[in-house]
C-alpha cells in the first residue's frame, strides 16, 4: 500500500524552510515530501490524538520503527534515541494554555533527520507555540532541523527562567514583609512558590538526563556531531536554572522556618500574658469564690460595706501577685 504525502488529517501545521533558513508556513493540505525538502527542511506538527494522523505515522516506512513507535507511544518517559541517520526521543513539556498557569506536563515526541523534524502532541505544549510564535516573527534558523529543534527546548529554557525571575521576586516580597514584622498570609504564599520550584526542577532533571546520556554515548559518531553540540549547549543552560532553581528552594525553606518562628515568637508573647493574667486573677477569683459561696457564718455576711471590703481583698490579692511576679523577674 502507498503511503500518502501528507496525514489525511491531525495536522497541526506545516512549515517549509528554505536555504536560508526562511520559514514559511503552508496550508495543511498541501502535498510534500517529508524526504525531499528541496534544498530546505519541513518541520510537520501533528496531533497524535487524531486516528488518521496516527495511521500515517505508522505507515512511513522509512522512519525506524523505534523512532514510529515513540511518536505513537502514550508514555511520559523522557527519551532521546538516535541511528547513524535519524534522532528521535521525548521530552517533558508543559500544556499552554492561557487559563492554565499550573505548569502541568506534557510530553513533546519528535524525530528528526538531515531534511525534516516531525512533532507531536497530545495536548497543546509550550516549546511549539512560542516556537511557531517566533517562526511567523521571522526568525530564520540557520542550522537545519537540530537548530530549529535546539531553538525549541531554548524556548522553553526561557520560559523557565522567566518564572524563576517571578518567583524570586515573589521571595522578594515576602522576606521584605518578614523583615518588617507584617506576617499575614505569607505561608499561604509561599506554598505555591515551593510547587512551582519543584515542578520546574523535575523537569529540568528530565530534560537534563537524557542530554547528559545522549552527548555522552554519541561522543564518537560524527554523523551527530551538531546533534552533540547542541545537547552540550542545552545541558550547560540547563545547569544554569537548575541551579538557580535550587536557590529559589533553599531561601523559600529558609523563610518558611524564619515564618515559623516568627509565629512562634508571636504565640509566646501571647501565651506568656495570658499566663499573667491568669496568676492575677487567680486570688481575685479564689476571693468571689469564697464569698460567693452559700454556706453560714460567712464573713461579712451580715454588717455595712461588705462587698466594698471583699472588693478590696480581690484587689489587693491580685497586686500582690503582681509585685510579687515583678520581683522573681517575670518581666525582665
Amino acid at each position: 500500500m502507498s503511503v500518502p504525502s501528507r496525514p489525511v488529517s491531525g495536522v497541526i501545521w506545516l512549515y517549509q524552510f528554505d536555504a536560508s533558513g526562511r520559514a514559511r508556513s503552508l496550508p495543511i493540505d498541501t502535498p510534500f515530501d517529508l524526504f525531499d525538502p528541496n534544498d530546505g527542511f519541513l518541520w510537520l506538527h501533528l496531533d497524535l490524538v487524531d486516528r488518521l494522523a496516527r495511521d500515517w505515522v505508522e505507515k512511513l516506512a522509512r522512519l525506524p520503527l523505534a523512532a514510529r513507535q515513540t511518536l505513537l507511544a502514550t508514555d511520559e518517559h523522557p527519551l532521546l534515541d538516535c541511528d547513524p541517520a535519524m534522532l528521535w526521543g521525548v521530552f517533558v513539556d508543559t500544556i499552554e494554555d492561557p487559563d492554565d498557569d499550573s505548569l502541568r506536563a506534557a510530553p513533546m515526541r519528535f524525530v528528526l533527520g538531515d531534511g525534516f523534524l516531525v512533532t507531536g502532541r497530545r495536548h497543546p505544549v509550550r516549546s511549539a507555540a512560542l516556537m511557531r510564535h517566533r517562526l511567523d516573527g521571522g526568525h530564520a534558523v540557520t542550522d537545519g532541523p537540530v537548530g530549529l529543534f535546539e531553538l525549541m527546548i531554548s524556548q522553553v529554557l526561557r520560559a523557565i527562567a522567566e518564572r524563576l525571575r517571578e518567583l524570586r521576586n515573589e521571595e522578594d516580597s515576602i522576606e521584605d514583609r518578614v523583615l518588617d514584622d507584617r506576617l499575614h498570609d505569607e505561608s499561604k504564599r509561599l506554598a505555591p512558590l515551593r510547587r512551582t520550584a519543584v515542578r520546574l526542577r523535575r523537569q529540568l532533571t528530565a530534560f537534563r538526563g537524557i542530554l547528559k546520556h545522549f552527548a555522552e554515548d554519541n561522543a564518537d559518531k560524527p554523523s551527530h556531531e551538531g546533534s552533540r553540540a547542541a545537547a552540550e549547549r542545552l545541558f550547560r543552560r540547563i545547569e544554569e536554572l537548575d541551579q538557580e532553581v535550587l536557590e529559589v528552594q533553599d531561601r523559600a525553606r529558609f523563610l518558611q522556618d524564619e515564618i515559623a518562628a516568627k509565629l512562634a515568637n508571636t504565640t509566646n508573647r501571647h501565651l506568656y500574658v495570658l499566663s499573667i493574667l491568669t496568676a492575677m486573677l487567680m486570688p481575685a477569683t479564689l476571693v468571689t469564690g469564697i464569698f460567693g459561696m452559700n454556706t453560714s457564718d460567712l464573713w461579712l455576711e451580715k454588717g455595712g460595706h461588705g462587698t466594698l471590703i471583699a472588693i478590696f481583698i480581690a484587689g489587693s490579692a491580685s497586686i500582690g501577685v503582681l509585685y510579687l511576679l515583678r520581683r522573681l523577674g517575670f518581666f525582665d
